[in-house]
This record gives C-alpha cells, sequence and structure tokens, in this order.
C-alpha cells in the first residue's frame, strides 16, 4: 500500500479528546494506519501543504476546514463535533468536509465506516469534480483549478517561502485564424497548442487554459526568475513551429507576460493583474517574447490598458464620432470627396483623434468592429449630403486588420447595399507601408475591391521604398503625398522629391492628392507641379456631418 493511502493527520488540541480519537484509530481493525498528531491548525496546514496525507480528522473549526481545503484538495477530512447542529454540518460538508461525526457516538467501527465511505464518495465524485476543473476542448485546466492552485500556494508560500511564477500566455493573431479558416480549424489549432504547451512544461507546473486563446502557466519551486524565463522561451520556441492542419499550413506565434511571487504580488489577485500587464507590454514590444511584470512600466500600461477598455465602454455607448474633411480639385477649388476621420469623445479627455488610441486599438483587436462602425455611419453620412444635393465622394481609411480579413469585401459589398451605396462615390485610403507588408493579401484585396466598383487610393506614398512596381500593376486610382514639410523655406530636396513623384504617378496616369497642405504657398506649388487633388488644415478642417450639410466648401471660400 502507498504511504500516502494510510496516513492519517489527527488536530486536536484538547488532550482528552484527542487520545479518545487516538485510541479508535489504533484499533481499527480492516485499516494498518500510519498516524500523526498536531495540536494547532497553523502546524497542521503546514503539514498538509508538505505531505500526502490520507485523512485528516479536525475539531469543528470551519476556517481550518476551509485553509484545509485550499492547501489540500486530495486529503480525506472528516471532522468530529461535539454536539448536533444539521445547519453547521450543511455548512461544513458545503465547505469541503467528506464526513461529519458526532464525537459522543463515534465508535471504531462507525469511524472506520465513515472513512471508507469518504474513501468511496470521493472516487465516484472525483470525475465530476476533475470536469469541472478541465477545459473540455484541450483537456487542460480551467480557471477554477488555477484559482485552486493559485491559493494552494500561496498559503504554502507564507509557511515555506517559495517561489513561484505565473506565466500569461497570450497568442499572436490567432483570431484572424478563427475569421480566415472557421472555428472548427481554430478548435483544432487550440488542441494542437495545448499539446505543445504540456511537452513545454515541467511535470510539477501546472497549466490552464482561462478563455479563447488565453492561457496561464504556475510554475512551482522556482530557484530565481531565470527559470521562469527559460520556460517562457521554450514555450515561445515551441508554438513557433508551423503546424498542418486539414491542408492549411499556419504559423502562430505567442507573447508571454511573467509575474514572479512574492516579488511582483502577495496575493492571486495582484499576481494575475501583473502578469496580464506585463503581457500588455510583450505584445506593445513587438510580439513573439516575453517580458517580467515591471513596477516602473507599470503606470503607462495600465494608463493603456484603461484606454483599451475605454475603448471597448466608448464602442458599446456610442462614444465614438466622424469628422469630415474636404478634398479639392486644383483646377476650380470645388469640393470632390470628404474623407471621413475618427474621433472620440471621452467623458474625461474630451475630443481625442487617433494619435491618441488607434494603436491600442489595433493592438486589442477592436479596430475591426471600430472599422465596421466607420464604414456604416460615413454611408449613412454619405446619404445625406446625397440627399442635401452635394455630390461629393466618400474617402474612408483601411487598417491593417482589415486588409488582412479574408471577408473584408464581401463584408463591404453588403454595407453598400445595405445602405444603397453607389460603388463609385466610394473610394478606400490603403497605407503604403501596409501594402508593403502584406503584398499578398493587398494585392488580392484591391482586385476584389476594384471589381466591385470602389476605388482605391494609396496613402503616404513615398514614404517607402518598392511600392512603384505595385502602383503599376494594381488597380489604384491615385496616391496621396505629405506636404507637412514644404512649409519649411530650407527644404528643396524634400520639394524636387514631391515634384518628382507626381510627374511620375502623373506619367503612370495615377491622380496624387497633396494632404496635409497648410499654406497658399504650398498649394500654388503643388497645383502647379500637376498635383490633381489638395487636402489639409488651409483648405480646410476636419468638421461635423451636420457642418458638411450646411456649408459645402470650395477652395474660393477658404
Amino acid at each position: 500500500m502507498d504511504t500516502a493511502e494510510n496516513r492519517v493527520l489527527l488536530v486536536e488540541a484538547a488532550s482528552e479528546k484527542r487520545e479518545h480519537l487516538l485510541e479508535l484509530l489504533r484499533t481499527l481493525s480492516g485499516m494498518a494506519l500510519e498516524i500523526e498528531v498536531c495540536t494547532r491548525p497553523k502546524e497542521a496546514l503546514n503539514r498538509l501543504a508538505n505531505g500526502d496525507f490520507r485523512y485528516c480528522l479536525i475539531p469543528d473549526d470551519l476556517a481550518l476546514l476551509r485553509d484545509l481545503r485550499r492547501v489540500s484538495q486530495p486529503t480525506l477530512c472528516l471532522m468530529v463535533r461535539d454536539d448536533s447542529s444539521p445547519e453547521f454540518d450543511s455548512q461544513a460538508i458545503n465547505d469541503g468536509a467528506d464526513e461529519v461525526l458526532l464525537r459522543a457516538s463515534v465508535t471504531a467501527s462507525s469511524l472506520e465506516r465513515a472513512m471508507l465511505h469518504a474513501s468511496w464518495r470521493r472516487r465516484s465524485g472525483g470525475k465530476l469534480a476533475l470536469q469541472a476543473k478541465q477545459d473540455p476542448l484541450t483537456g487542460l485546466g480551467n480557471r477554477a483549478m488555477l484559482e485552486e492552485e493559485l491559493d494552494r500556494l500561496l498559503l504554502r508560500s507564507k509557511r515555506s517561502h517559495t517561489n513561484f511564477a505565473l506565466l500569461y500566455i497570450d497568442l499572436d493573431y490567432f483570431k484572424q485564424i478563427n475569421d480566415s479558416f472557421g472555428h472548427g480549424l481554430g478548435d483544432l489549432l487550440l488542441a494542437v497548442i495545448a499539446n505543445r504547451l504540456r511537452r513545454s512544461m515541467r511535470d510539477v507546473d501546472l497549466i490552464t487554459r482561462i478563455g479563447g486563446d488565453e492561457f496561464v502557466a504556475l510554475l512551482t519551486d522556482l530557484h530565481d526568475a531565470n527559470d521562469a524565463a527559460l520556460i517562457a522561451g521554450k514555450i515561445i520556441h515551441a508554438l513557433s513551429e508551423p503546424i498542418t492542419l486539414n491542408g492549411h499550413h499556419l504559423l502562430i506565434s505567442a507573447s508571454v507576460g511573467i509575474a514572479t511571487h512574492p516579488q511582483h504580488g502577495g496575493n492571486a489577485q495582484e499576481l494575475l493583474a501583473h502578469a496580464d500587464q506585463a503581457l500588455y507590454r510583450a505584445k506593445a514590444g513587438g510580439r513573439n517574447g516575453y517580458r517580467f511584470y515591471s513596477p516602473e512600466e507599470d503606470a503607462e500600461t495600465q494608463h493603456n490598458l484603461d484606454i483599451e477598455q475605454g475603448l471597448r465602454h466608448g464602442l458599446l455607448e456610442g462614444q465614438f464620432r466622424l469628422h469630415y474633411q474636404p478634398i479639392v480639385d486644383t483646377r476650380n477649388g470645388n469640393t470632390v470627396a470628404w474623407e471621413a476621420l475618427l474621433r472620440w469623445q471621452h467623458p474625461q479627455l474630451g475630443l481625442l483623434t487617433p494619435d491618441g488610441f488607434l494603436r491600442l486599438a489595433e493592438h486589442s483587436g477592436l479596430i475591426l468592429p471600430m472599422g465596421h462602425w466607420v464604414i456604416g455611419k460615413a454611408f449613412e453620412a454619405l446619404n445625406q449630403w446625397r440627399d442635401a444635393g452635394i455630390n461629393c465622394r466618400l474617402s474612408i481609411n483601411l487598417s491593417d486588420r482589415e486588409l488582412k480579413q479574408p471577408r473584408f469585401a464581401d463584408q463591404l459589398r453588403q454595407l453598400m447595399i445595405k445602405h444603397r451605396i453607389d460603388p463609385t462615390m466610394v473610394q478606400l485610403e490603403l497605407r503604403e507601408d501596409a501594402l508593403l507588408k502584406h503584398a499578398g493579401q493587398a494585392e488580392a484585396l484591391c482586385k476584389t475591391l476594384s471589381a466591385l466598383g470602389v476605388d482605391i487610393w494609396l496613402d503616404h506614398f513615398g514614404e517607402e521604398y518598392g511600392a512603384l512596381s505595385y502602383l503599376a500593376k494594381l488597380p489604384i486610382k491615385g496616391i496621396k503625398l505629405d506636404a507637412r514639410q514644404l512649409s519649411s523655406d530650407d527644404d528643396d530636396g524634400y520639394a524636387t522629391y514631391l515634384r518628382n513623384l507626381v510627374t511620375l504617378s502623373r506619367g503612370m496616369d495615377k491622380q496624387v492628392v497633396a494632404n496635409y497642405v497648410e499654406n497658399a504657398q504650398s498649394a500654388d506649388q503643388l497645383s502647379s507641379w500637376g498635383g490633381d487633388f489638395l487636402q489639409g488644415f488651409w483648405i480646410g478642417k476636419p468638421r461635423a456631418l451636420e457642418d458638411v450639410i450646411g456649408q459645402p466648401l470650395s477652395l474660393s471660400s477658404t
């Protein structure tokens, strides 16, 4: 028989009661028991946390019972009470007692029967209990198991001063795979990831899936923080290996945030929050890496997390607005299009431009629902100014995430049908750096959108190298140039560069918009070089829809 199977811890401070139970345990005929005795609850918890006991007998102390359950879940707990109270007995069972015995009527045979019944019930209920703490998709532990084990480690650490670490693991771009190939393949991928995580961990460690593509590893008995870093590195390396599922070749990566105990927190809530903040820093730092929690970076991280949470709340509460900036024709000064620009009416910070929140929206994945909202709202505006007799196109910026969405063109088509939008009245702006970063996806999307009748413009053109070939072979209507540096009288080199870009683009039969035009001199220069359209504060600032409808703009009116 395994030692743990016959070990009993008897906890009783009163000597008479202790001797009575000890005598009963020694006379049990069918059980050869190894009995240990202690008189203080703290001593009992320390022994249970650091040793295997099959049974534990305790007096009617609910606080001790709850602590016992936190440090040792497998141990069968029998509570021996001095008086009978059905309400107290029910509470004891609810708090984790396997049996409740009345001291006055307990005998050797009733004690043996109670111990055997407790063992039988535990075996029968063990499968259900395990399922309650198991993630059904991956077979890993779930959040309930994580919280239970974390409580046990924290209690154990108070007595033995052991170090442990939490690794918060998040798969990079898992949502895109789910959206592209469906949830069925996404579930298969999570099962593969779970197996790789198991192989990366030590036998003594716990790995759990707490939701979606988020996992938490609990590393016990660490010598120093380098142990956690080594395991985090193994996890990242293991998950970066290519995966083939249903004929699809997938590349996945992971970001890991690390918080260690006791350095980074003294309770479960702090440790989880700090590991999550470290994960945030890992993702913001380029993904596919790990970061330790840093108190010095905590304020900035918390600010960004607050902004992300505010973005979610703002999207639900209707705090976002669209402003529209005019694009005018250099030949006659007429407004030919309005560019939709996102604004956030923050309840405390006021009206925010995308510079203050767009990067965080990209990081959190909120850019997709925000982009969907922008397009729908802009289409409503296009109909309103059309009904007001304003015949202008609508220009909308396309994010990196939208570019990589396989169903984006179909979703756009459905929105155009819903809002009765003529595709020729819509132009989408794609950043040059996004085109170069995601060339294959961008090329396919440009062709699909062009087939729908939507114009594609290349924004921030000339800031990167290598887009000229795409300009020649893709159905791109025109380019947008950044004219801000023309405000500087001494930057003749940049003026020459812009003039050459205009000449080159016009030679390829592409139209040219000069953006960020800030004065009349810049406007005159760009017009004389052959620029078709102008945009910027000198032309007109972004304005609310009611101002667009009330004040249609021409260059001669500015």
